[in-house]
């Protein structure tokens, strides 16, 4: 009969052996990820941060007219209006021959002036591109992509496992739980901290890698859409493009301001072409994080065709909605946010004591082998 938690424990190590590098690694990148937009705000002052002015900012086809000036040959994608007076403008560049996401530069709000790229920014793209599929060619569609999901799957199963492994005789004692015991020195030490610490951060972990596989495999993010919001998720199916050059944003963005009371932190728009309805994705001031996005569908005319309210939403499709927010903690607020960064930058403290009790119940069996050979009588 196969005893269970021997096999058990011969996997926890494993796992933690093979998978627990990777996971390593995508927790401290992860960790600094978690403050990439406050990190190059201040890194960037005159880039991301503008001094605020008495004049009123450029609507967006002001805006846009500005940046067609300085940049002829470029196609704008994307603008990202601030409802903050001291924020720049983002502006995100149609990609050179319609591959990547093209270039994001920012831009002064009151007069057009495309003030550069955020300091910092090209370091987080390669941070994220390690987070997501560990720089490996291809990107998501390579190999990478399928190793950090794998390892997601290996850090629920150690998570889970590693609860189970160290159960306590005695389950009222609120101190074998949770308070490590720094007076011991070696491998009770690491024992202490690899297994106390891990209850500390067990539900965590298991919500950063119950979310992180939404961006890993697609059958698992509409399983995870179709459990959350009752339907599968459908691709938006995109209209064609007609001749006739861009449509104007102003009457659009005029009927947003009016109907949302000017409360905006953040709006996102694309300018369309014919008569395509204007979508704007819109944070509100009092949003709860910044993934907590308002959805707003106007014809150019100004005329408001849709407005899906973030607060309006049921529970499952605001959490569907925030993935990114529940991954990084944001949607439990600011302590959520700082108890899941303090998580993800303690990944390598479990690979390390984890290696560290290995290597130390490597050497005890030795020991205790060499002790029996010496033990047994010499023979000839």
């Amino acid at each position: 009969m196969i005893r269970l938690r021997p096999l058990l424990f011969q996997l926890h190590w494993f796992l933690g052996l093979t998978a627990g590098f990777v996971l390593m690694v995508c927790g401290v990148t992860g960790a600094l990820l978690t403050f990439e937009e406050e990190i190059v705000a201040g890194l960037s002052p005159g880039i991301v941060t503008v001094a605020p002015r008495p004049e009123s900012r450029l609507t967006p086809d002001a805006l846009l007219s500005r940046l067609q000036a300085q940049a002829p040959a470029r196609r704008v994608a994307q603008l990202a209006l601030s409802g903050e007076p001291g924020r720049a403008a983002r502006i995100r560049f149609a990609p050179e021959g319609g591959r990547g996401r093209g270039e994001t530069v920012y831009a002064d709000p009151y007069d057009g002036r495309i003030l550069g790229s955020g300091r910092g920014e090209a370091v987080f793209g390669v941070i994220l591109r390690l987070h997501r599929w560990l720089l490996v060619p291809g990107e998501g569609n390579g190999w990478g992509r399928t190793l950090t999901g794998t390892s997601l799957f290996g850090l629920i199963y150690l998570a889970l496992s590693g609860l189970y492994l160290r159960w306590p005789r005695r389950l009222g004692d609120w101190r074998i739980w949770l308070k490590p015991a720094l007076n011991r020195r070696g491998r009770p030490l690491y024992w202490s901290l690899h297994s106390v610490l891990g209850t500390w951060v067990l539900v965590i972990y298991l919500v950063i890698a119950l979310t992180g596989l939404w961006w890993s495999f697609g059958w698992y993010r509409d399983g995870a859409t179709l459990l959350l919001t009752g339907r599968v998720p459908q691709a938006e199916a995109a209209e064609p493009r007609r001749p006739d050059g861009p449509a104007a944003l102003d009457p659009a963005f005029a009927a947003f301001e009016a109907a949302s009371g000017g409360r905006y932190a953040l709006a996102t728009l694309a300018p369309p072409r014919g008569a395509e309805p204007i979508r704007i994705r819109a944070v509100m001031a009092d949003a709860p994080h910044r993934q907590a996005r308002d959805d707003w569908r106007i014809r150019p005319d100004g005329t408001i065709l849709s407005s899906d309210r973030y607060v309006a939403r049921p529970l499952g499709e605001r959490l569907a909605g925030s993935m990114l927010a529940v991954h990084e903690g944001r949607f439990f607020g600011w302590p959520g946010t700082i108890l899941f960064f303090l998580a993800a930058l303690a990944m390598p403290l479990f690979g390390v004591t984890g290696l560290l009790l290995y290597l130390g119940r490597r050497r005890s069996r030795r020991r205790a082998a060499l002790a029996r050979g010496e033990a047994m009588p010499q023979r000839g």
